[in-house]
């Protein structure tokens, strides 16, 4: 940079603006031109605050705890000041985003020449107010946005609420009892009990990938999806379909779901789909064996290697008979971990379901969820936990 150059270039900024043109050639004489290449640390947070920074072209970024804060591209950006003031380490770690040039001036100089030319001070108060108001708007701009953010989970939350059953199943071949909790305020987990014609019965659960709003409103849309579909085809690959449309077409983003469907009729028939869901439980009480109701298909919205293939849905039947246990769950319970990170476990849960199978829906319910506690102890929930279990009368 020439002098005349870099002397037009100090004049612009905040920090030596009201510099006659002598003072300005003083400073020149002190302002060291440094160039560094993208992704080069300037000064790392802790370190000594040794000098003061101009930009002249490029771009810099702050960063806190390994994370991004700001950047900046503006010419005359002035930083490095306050440690260089308060004679404090950094507070901060700067980065350059792009190849940068900056024009360095030093502690010893720095102060060398404020105390022959008092205008610094008034530039370095320029300086400092400016950014104490831009650090102002910044932080309004996050709390807006927080509140914004919060009032959104907060809709999620209600929509999300209002989809599960306000009541259990009614009905003369089977009782239940269902639960879901999300393992934060807004989750994609949702389960539905479906009145169907003819008298049957049909009971849907599934588990949108993730967590938040974006997964709760799939799930909305899914269970409006299914009541619109049972009006017209409540069939298991019917049902399916719709499903599949929800996560592929109406999405706007990659986003997939494990569900499981199942219609029991009461001529002692169920018939059921499982795409990527952990297996349903049938508990067999004459022969006191468990029959797992696996998954057939892959997860809907996860499309196959070969796209010309396309999934066929179908149903696969089985029978219940009075005191069978019919259970659908999440692996946010089979998958919980404890204090030792080890998981909860389908053995233990099968034991669990044994030891309770005479009980009524919602103890056994209640024990579940007791026992996953105190398996967990003060552990959190890393993933969201719903289940429906149902009993054949």
């Amino acid at each position: 940079m020439l002098a005349e150059e870099k002397i037009k270039f100090l004049k612009e900024t905040e920090l030596f603006a009201e510099l006659s043109k002598t003072d300005l050639n003083s400073i020149n004489d002190i302002a060291h031109e440094v160039v560094f290449p993208e992704d080069h640390t300037i000064f790392e947070e802790g370190a000594e605050g040794d000098s003061l920074y101009l930009l002249v072209d490029g771009e810099i970024s702050i960063i806190k705890a390994e994370t991004e804060v700001l950047s900046f591209n503006e010419k005359g950006y002035c930083f490095g000041e306050v440690a260089l003031i308060d004679d404090k380490p950094r507070s901060a770690t700067i980065k350059t985003s792009t190849l940068t040039r900056l024009l360095r001036i030093d502690r010893k100089d720095f102060f060398q020449a404020l105390a022959r030319i008092p205008l610094i001070g008034r530039g370095m108060f320029r300086v400092l107010n400016n950014k104490i108001r831009n650090d102002l708007e910044v932080q309004m701009s996050a709390i807006r946005k927080e509140i914004a953010q919060e009032e959104s989970m907060r809709l999620a939350a209600e929509v999300q609420k209002s989809i599960l059953p306000n009541e259990e199943i009614t009905h003369p071949c089977i009782i239940s009892a269902g639960y879901c909790q999300p393992t934060n305020n807004v989750g994609g987990d949702y389960y539905d009990y479906l009145y169907l014609p003819n008298k049957q019965v049909g009971i849907f659960i599934g588990d949108v990938m993730g967590h938040g709003f974006h997964s709760a409103m799939v799930a909305a849309m899914t269970k409006s999806c299914i009541q619109t579909q049972i009006r017209f085809d409540p069939s298991v690959p019917e049902v399916m379909n719709a499903v599949k449309r929800v996560t592929e077409e109406d999405a706007q983003t990659f986003i997939y779901m494990t569900c499981c469907y199942v219609i029991i009729h009461q001529d002692n028939r169920l018939e059921f789909a499982n795409a990527g869901h952990p297996s349903m439980l049938l508990f067999r009480m004459n022969s006191e064996e468990f029959i797992e109701l696996e998954s057939q298909f892959t997860p809907v919205g996860i499309a196959l290697p070969d796209q010309s293939v396309v999934t066929h849905y179908h149903s696969t039947e089985t029978t219940w008979e009075p005191g069978d246990l019919l259970v659908l769950y999440s692996d946010g319970i089979t998958e919980a971990l404890n204090a030792d990170s080890e998981m909860y476990g389908i053995e233990r849960f099968k034991k669990l379901l044994s030891e309770n199978r005479d009980h009524s829906p919602v103890e056994i319910r209640a024990a579940i969820l007791s026992d996953l506690e105190a398996y967990q102890q003060d552990e959190s929930h890393h993933d969201d936990i719903t289940l429906v279990v149902a009993k054949f009368v």
